[in-house]
């Protein structure tokens, strides 16, 4: 039964004032989370800070869960159905909080702590759900596997970007380390005793871009060396590239680009004569699929918030961990904007917009957003209904099960 209005917006103004009560918490953690910046996997202090936040709000917060020691679940209330708003807390090795997740944090907990505070009653439950190295391993993709989903009925999030907009677009990707190895010789003397690894990389490199011209418009296949010999005088035994593969669906990732990408792999080693391995160093991120309800609520909450999003279809914006929940349940991740809107996330120059003053309020304005989202999912059964819906009707399977599940975050220099 769709609550009476004048129930609804007095819930509304609650939820106001609890943000407005809220504001000085929600700022200093964001600020002390920027200061402290930890990299994926290894946010133990972020998880603690955030715990004693939620606690403190009557939260009964799990440490730990699915097996991730920086991986938490909080919930506040009474069983179904449970709104879940979503936190991502690892920083950019050598960059900081360059993706702004020290915002994101700030109005996930904002906005489950103000929604708590006034959604009491009979029915449903608020969570916080931390999932750590979005950057890096793709923390959620662990928990979705691992069941900590399973009891979800919508999962939502903010994430700080160059503007305010509602639906989001993504590629799928999955990252893979490719080794090459030879055999080692001095390059001057006798140079036709070694079997030149490096040789290897670099046509693997050339092979790669010949490659994307085959395949699908939007797929990607970034790449790095991290190993390619030690002097230039000794034919390089070893080396090391990863690559980030991409495209506009998991399922063309998974049962083309991988398999195409595997092949040329194995025929650079034929003609280089080298030895090859190839491993996953990431889970794979499906696309995000945007619930289209929940982006209709949000826009009309973003605006109550004084947000001005932009609606229509989202502008590409890399991979999201989030994109293998979309699959499983109703997900709802819009951006909100940091900075002038010229600032590119994984710069430094977003790093340290994402400290200011005009950051923290703009973190604010959408845990405003957030809340009210949730409070309509939680006081309008027939919303609620209608997210339900949209997503039977798109769901499709995740292709992020298809590969091996990865539960630890690699330093790339690593050998």
């Amino acid at each position: 039964m769709t609550p009476d209005k004048e129930r609804l917006d007095g819930l509304r103004r609650a939820v106001e004032a609890e943000l407005e009560l809220l504001a000085p918490r929600l700022d200093r953690l964001a600020a002390d989370l920027h200061r402290h910046a930890e990299p994926g996997c290894r946010e133990l202090d972020t998880v603690a800070r955030i715990a004693g936040e939620l606690e403190e709000e009557g939260f009964a917060v799990e440490a730990g869960v699915a097996g991730l020691a920086t991986a938490f679940r909080a919930e506040k209330g009474n069983g179904a159905p449970r709104i879940a708003f979503l936190a991502e807390y690892d920083a950019i090795p050598g960059l900081g909080h360059a993706a702004g997740h020290n915002l994101l944090v700030a109005a996930s907990l904002g906005a489950a702590a103000a929604l708590a505070r006034v959604a009491r009653g009979p029915r449903g439950s608020v969570l916080v759900i931390g999932a750590p190295g979005e950057e890096t391993i793709g923390g959620k993709i662990v928990l979705l596997r691992r069941g900590a989903f399973d009891d979800v009925d919508a999962a939502l999030l903010a994430h700080p970007g160059a503007e305010d907009s509602v639906e989001t677009s993504s590629l799928a990707s999955w990252s893979l380390e490719v080794t090459f190895e030879g055999r080692e010789a001095h390059a001057v003397i006798g140079p036709e005793r070694g079997i030149n690894a490096l040789d290897a990389a670099i046509q693997l490199f050339v092979a790669r871009d010949a490659l994307l011209s085959s395949l699908a418009p939007g797929t990607r296949i970034p790449g790095v060396i991290l190993e390619g010999g030690v002097r230039p005088n000794l034919v390089p035994a070893r080396t090391r590239a990863r690559f980030s593969l991409r495209a506009t669906s998991a399922a063309y990732l998974h049962d083309v680009v991988r398999v195409r990408f595997d092949e040329i792999v194995e025929g650079v080693a034929r003609a280089t004569r080298t030895r090859f391995t190839i491993r996953p160093v990431d889970n794979l991120y499906d696309e995000l699929f945007d619930n289209p309800v929940l982006a209709e609520l949000y826009a009309a909450n973003a605006a109550r918030a004084g947000l001005a999003p932009r609606r229509g279809p989202g502008a590409t914006v890399g991979s999201l961990d989030s994109g293998a929940l979309s699959h499983r349940a109703p997900v709802l991740h819009p951006f909100f904007r940091v900075g002038d809107g010229s600032l590119a996330t994984h710069t430094r120059a977003f790093a340290a917009a994402s400290a200011t003053p005009e950051a923290f309020a703009a973190a604010r304005r959408a845990a405003l957003a957030l809340a009210l989202t949730g409070l309509d999912l939680l006081v309008d059964p027939d919303a609620l209904d209608r997210v339900r819906a949209a997503h039977a009707a798109a769901r499709r399977p995740s292709y992020g099960a298809e590969a091996p599940l990865i539960d630890q975050a690699e330093d790339e220099a690593a050998p």
